[in-house]
C-alpha cells in the first residue's frame, strides 16, 4: 500500500523477527488462496502490519508450518497458517489495492494511466475475488474514497478533513465482525493508524505534489518551495500523537497471550513508524539545504 508501517528490524529479537517473516509469508499464501497468485505481488508490510493487529484482537493463535512458495521453491521456510485473520486482510488489501488502481487511472495521466489500466487487467480476478467475498467492504472503501476525491476536488484546505475520512475507512476495515468493547477499540487504533498513514503519506509527497499541482493539504496550508525546520517539528509531533493514541487503544484490550506478537507491534508503532517520520523529515531536511 503505502510502506511507511515497518518494523524497526536491528531491534526485533530474532524469535520475534522471525514471527514477523512467518506472518508476512502467512499472508502471501493467505493472497494466493484467496484473490489469486498475481495479487501477492501486491504483497506489503502495512497489511502484514494490519494481520498482526487482527490476529491480536481475536486472540487468534497462530499454527507455524514450514511451506515452498513461488519466491523459495526448492527450500521450505516456516510460514503462519493461513488463518480467517489472514484471509480477512488479504480481501481487504485486494479491495484497498484495487481503489487505489481506480484511483491512479482518473487522476494519472500518459504512461502512469497505462500501467494503472494495465494492473486494473493484470489484477482482475484480485478485485473480483474480494468484491464477492466482501462486498459490505468493497462498497464500504469506495465510499471512503469517493469522500476523499470530493476533498481533492474541493481543494479543501486541511489535513484533518480527509486523513478523518482515510482514518474512519481504516478504522471501520480493522473493526468489522468485532462486537463490544472490541469493536470500540478496534476502531480507535484502526482510526489513529488510518489517519497517520494519511498524513506521513501526504508529508511525503509534498515536494511531488506541489510541482504537479496535485490536491495536497500541506502544499495549501504552508504553500512554501521547502519546510522550516518548525514545520518539520510541527508535523513530527502531529503523528508522535496519532501512534500515542493508538499504543493508549492498545493498552485498553486485555494482554494479548501472544507475547511475541505484542512486542511486534509495539516494535512497529514505537520504533519502526517513527523511523519512516524521520526519513521524510531527513528528505526534506536534504531539499531546504540544496
Amino acid at each position: 500500500m503505502f510502506g511507511y508501517v515497518v518494523v524497526e528490524k536491528p531491534s526485533l529479537r530474532l524469535r520475534e523477527y522471525d514471527y514477523y517473516r512467518a506472518t508476512y509469508c502467512g499472508l502471501c499464501h493467505a493472497m494466493g488462496k484467496c484473490t489469486g497468485c498475481a495479487s501477492r505481488l501486491t504483497l506489503s508490510y502495512d497489511m502484514t502490519f494490519f494481520a498482526l493487529i487482527r490476529e491480536m484482537l481475536e486472540g487468534e493463535e497462530v499454527l507455524f508450518v514450514k511451506k515452498r512458495c513461488p519466491r523459495h521453491p526448492i527450500k521450505k521456510i516456516e510460514t503462519v497458517e493461513i488463518n480467517s485473520q489472514l484471509e480477512y486482510s488479504a480481501y481487504v488489501g485486494g479491495i484497498l489495492t484495487a481503489g487505489k488502481i481506480e484511483d491512479n487511472i482518473n487522476d494519472e495521466k500518459g504512461a502512469k494511466r497505462a500501467i494503472a489500466s494495465f494492473l486494473r487487467l493484470f489484477l482482475s480476478k484480485m478485485e473480483r475475488e474480494a468484491d464477492k467475498n466482501l462486498p459490505e467492504i468493497s462498497y464500504l472503501v469506495e465510499q471512503k474514497l469517493s469522500e476523499l476525491k470530493e476533498v481533492e476536488t474541493n481543494m479543501v484546505r486541511s489535513i484533518d478533513v480527509p486523513a478523518d475520512i482515510f482514518g474512519d475507512m481504516m478504522g471501520s476495515l480493522l473493526s468489522y465482525g468485532l462486537d463490544g468493547d472490541k469493536k470500540l477499540v478496534a476502531s480507535n487504533i484502526g482510526k489513529r493508524i488510518g489517519r497517520w498513514i494519511y498524513i506521513v503519506d501526504a508529508f511525503d509527497d509534498y515536494d511531488k505534489d506541489r510541482k504537479s499541482g496535485s490536491y495536497n493539504p500541506f502544499v495549501l496550508l504552508y504553500d512554501a518551495e521547502n519546510f522550516s525546520e518548525d514545520n518539520l517539528i510541527s508535523i513530527s509531533k502531529m503523528l508522535e500523537a496519532e501512534l500515542a493514541l493508538a499504543l493508549s487503544a492498545i493498552d485498553l484490550l486485555d494482554e494479548d497471550s501472544d507475547k511475541t506478537r505484542s512486542e511486534i507491534i509495539k516494535n512497529i508503532l514505537c520504533l519502526g513508524m517513527p523511523q519512516s517520520v524521520k526519513k521524510v523529515c531527513d528528505k526534506h531536511r536534504k531539499a531546504e539545504n540544496k
